[in-house]
């Protein structure tokens, strides 16, 4: 442990509760270290719209090459029990794939950098997935806000999800004649089974936390402005049996695995499916970025749950 606290800067040896030192910060993810609470708070900083851009998953990569380079060397004790995946922005976790650049490469036809992309997206949901090459890591994602589409796909990735009871989260590409496709059907089969996933896959409605709750996607939901509470007390109770802990989730992973080799095969299927849309998906979407950049361009307050409306 003493090595990677000198790896980590001489702050972390003094470290005192509610003390922090960032493993990583870019414009739009920030990775910060409690060693209080053994526990690395990764933290999305959107702007504007709070979405996946392709700014983001190259920090999310670099991101999670820091944690591993800081954590990895340290099997016996690297210090680090708990890496919880939040969303700074005050409306949403995350609202998925960025329209913008998928509008612009679908018009143009651009196979290339769509797939760049995609495969980009299921890079970082697949290091989450593996806990970022770190041993004994569980990963907990928390729900301040709305996710959807591949902000949910994100969030599915993790070993643990906690939302607050606000939060509306959902799979709405089917209005748009896409579907889910960096991760989100691969995690959500293992989590919730293929009836419910087909189900919410399928509708393309937003569901309510507590509907999440009842359908074992989420595994906690707590009060409005309560989550970073209700994390606390999940790394506080099971800090006791945290080998335990990381053990269940990596047995988890075995008996149930999510293979890289299947999320790239989703992606090309993915791919193929956003090159063939036909005016009316496009027009979809277009609305859909439209309502998107009034509501967080604009800052105007209006409901994500109006989203299956937009159209």
């Amino acid at each position: 442990m003493r090595s990677l606290l000198g790896s980590l800067g001489s702050a972390v040896s003094n470290t005192s509760p509610g003390f922090s030192v960032d493993i990583y910060c870019g414009d739009q993810l920030r990775c910060r270290y409690d060693a209080s609470v053994r526990t690395v708070w990764v933290e999305m900083m959107a702007k504007g719209i709070p979405c996946i851009t392709r700014d983001l998953l190259e920090e999310m990569e670099r991101g999670s090459h820091a944690l591993e380079r800081a954590f990895a060397p340290h099997a016996n004790d690297h210090g680090l029990d708990f890496l919880v995946i939040r969303s700074l922005h005050s409306q949403a976790f995350s609202l998925g794939g960025d329209f913008a650049l998928f509008i612009d490469l679908i018009d143009r036809q651009d196979r290339e950098a769509l797939n760049d992309y995609a495969n980009a997206a299921i890079a970082a949901q697949f290091r989450n997935y593996t806990g970022h090459g770190i041993r004994g890591v569980t990963t907990i994602a928390l729900l301040e806000g709305d996710a959807l589409g591949g902000g949910l796909e994100c969030a599915l990735s993790c070993d643990v999800v906690i939302a607050e009871s606000h939060i509306r989260a959902g799979f709405p590409e089917v209005l748009f004649n896409m579907f889910p496709g960096m991760g989100g059907m691969s995690f959500l089969v293992r989590r919730v089974g293929q009836r419910v996933a087909n189900e919410m896959v399928r509708s393309g409605r937003l569901y309510s936390a507590q509907e999440l709750l009842e359908l074992g996607v989420v595994d906690e939901v707590a009060q409005a402005s309560g989550g970073l509470d209700a994390v606390r007390r999940v790394i506080g109770r099971t800090q006791p049996q945290r080998f335990a802990q990381a053990a269940i989730s990596s047995a988890a992973r075995l008996v149930q695995p999510v293979p890289r080799s299947e999320l790239e095969q989703v992606v090309s299927v993915w791919v193929d499916r956003a090159l063939s849309l036909d005016d009316r998906g496009r027009a979809w979407m277009k609305r859909l970025f439209r309502h998107q950049s009034i509501t967080f361009g604009k800052l105007q307050s209006v409901p994500l749950t109006d989203i299956s409306r937009a159209a």
